[in-house]
């Protein structure tokens, strides 16, 4: 905003009107009702579109109407609005044209009294927010079955609702220099350390972006790490994702606008963790979970350790398997590393327009042209079947694990470079790399990689497999006996 806006607000009506008419340009939503209260010019100033017309009318205009006072003058007609009437349940004094016009973008109905150097906003709402429904990217089978939409205050609702502590806090920030976008904190008092939260708003405050429009947006000021392949915070679009985690410890942000939270600070085991586990018995989430990292390790490593043993340590493969990669190399013009270069290129170009296209064709598209082309490709001779078959399983367990798609995808593609030029040897400098860059990451101070690394053996019971609940109300009982119920959490 220019250092105009930063005017207080003028005794004269007109130029407070005036001053609002230049700030916006003239913009053909900036509504303006001029009216007049027992002689007493004032205005209510509007934006289209972002308020309720009939709430308006009865929470606002009909009381006017109704004030009824003889001799009345400014101030009388100003203690009306700011002090006897009842309007709405968020009202705030505006001295600033700046704090004018965020309320007006927000929502709000500003009414200016001519000769009170004072403006009242009422909250109004009436944009249009879309309802709340299932979870897009989280789906689960017995768990709650909502998500979070774009309307924050919705969101804010959606947690209070399933956790009914007074200890629940939302603290309201603002990000962007434009586009001033209301973010909120989300913690529990005496269970998120105090250092936590303080270290993430002395990040947004950081934040210098126009505008913030995404969690992406936030995200890489939050997890300060420069260089680490797993990012330390997550989202979630599951209200009961986020009471789970700050029950916890953590904090979680909401953004306006966007149906996704960010957890902080998140770890790697929590992306095998899902909504489901703790519906089910122990023994069948812990084999699941079992699944989850069997699934991580074949798409981030099978074509490549496939690549490398047919080319660099033939001698590792059964005799049968090695005469056939031997016969279809024959039949195919491009080499190996090539044919899995072009058959990877080809699954992320289908993936690719399965999700941007529109959900009634773009699962039709995706699947046909996987059929059409993957069998033209093997009976024309360009693709050996076995790399189609390698590649198909390694797409399928790709999607078991949404959360980690964009690492799965990249170290999918560097094992695959690194095992065909440098056999298991450059797999095995490429897992070491990888592995000191994740023990490395801890932009909160807590290691992206615990408990596994620095090793905890308690908590190692919920990650190797699903401890039961009541071996976990005896753990949280142990640490509200340590840390004493309603501490300070740090």
């Amino acid at each position: 905003m220019p250092e105009a806006n930063e005017k207080r607000i003028f005794q004269s009506l007109e130029r407070n009107l005036a001053e609002l008419k230049s700030i916006f340009g003239e913009s053909q939503d900036l509504n303006i009702a001029r009216v007049s209260v027992e002689g007493v010019k004032c205005a209510v100033v509007t934006i289209e579109g972002m308020v309720a017309p009939k709430d308006l009318a009865n929470m606002l205009f009909d009381p006017i109407t109704e004030y009824k006072k003889r001799n009345a003058d400014a101030e009388d007609v100003f203690k009306f609005f700011s002090e006897e009437g009842i309007f709405s349940n968020d009202e705030k004094v505006v001295n600033l044209f700046s704090e004018a016009n965020e309320y007006l973008c927000s929502g709000f109905a500003l009414v200016f009294v001519h000769g009170i150097s004072h403006g009242m906003a009422y909250g109004a709402q009436g944009f249009a927010i879309r309802s709340v429904s299932e979870p897009a990217t989280e789906s689960n089978l017995k768990g709650a079955k909502e998500a979070f939409i774009e309307n924050i205050r919705t969101n804010m609702s959606l947690i209070r609702r399933r956790v009914k502590n007074p200890a629940l806090r939302f603290e309201y920030l603002k990000a962007g220099k434009t586009s001033k976008t209301v973010l909120c904190l989300v913690y529990i008092d005496g269970k998120t350390p105090e250092r936590l939260r303080s270290m993430i708003k002395e990040r947004i405050h950081k934040i210098k972006l126009d505008m913030v429009l995404t969690s992406g947006n936030i995200e890489p000021f939050l997890a300060k790490n420069k260089g680490a392949f797993f990012s330390s915070t997550s989202t979630t679009e599951r209200p009961d994702v986020v009471a789970s985690k700050i029950s916890e410890g953590r904090a979680a942000i909401l953004i306006d606008g966007v149906p996704f939270a960010l957890i902080c600070p998140t770890l790697f085991i929590e992306n095998f963790q899902t909504v489901d586990d703790y519906s089910e018995k122990p023994y069948y989430a812990t084999y699941m979970r079992w699944i989850r990292f069997a699934a991580f390790f074949i798409a981030t490593m099978l074509p490549g350790l496939y690549l490398a043993a047919a080319t660099h340590h033939p001698e590792v493969l059964a005799r049968a398997l090695l005469l056939n990669l031997i016969a279809n190399a024959e039949n195919t013009p491009y080499s190996l590393f090539a044919e899995m270069l072009i058959v990877i290129l080809m699954f992320e170009i289908l993936k690719e327009a399965g999700l941007r296209l529109p959900k009634t064709i773009g699962g039709a598209v995706s699947i046909v042209g996987g059929l059409v082309i993957g069998d033209a490709a093997v009976t024309s001779g360009l693709i050996s079947a076995p790399l189609l078959i390698v590649i198909g399983i390694t797409a399928t367990s790709s999607f078991v694990i949404p959360g980690l798609n964009a690492q799965t995808t990249i170290l999918r593609i560097l094992n695959v470079i690194v095992g065909g030029f440098f056999g298991f040897f450059g797999i095995a400098v490429l897992m070491a790399v990888l592995l000191v860059n994740t023990c490395v990451t801890d932009s909160f101070a807590v290691p992206y990689t615990a408990p596994a690394f620095p090793l905890t053996v308690r908590a190692m019971r919920d990650v190797i497999t699903r401890r039961t609940f009541l071996k976990m109300q005896e753990f949280e009982a142990d640490i509200d006996s340590l840390n004493g119920v309603g501490g300070s959490g740090e």
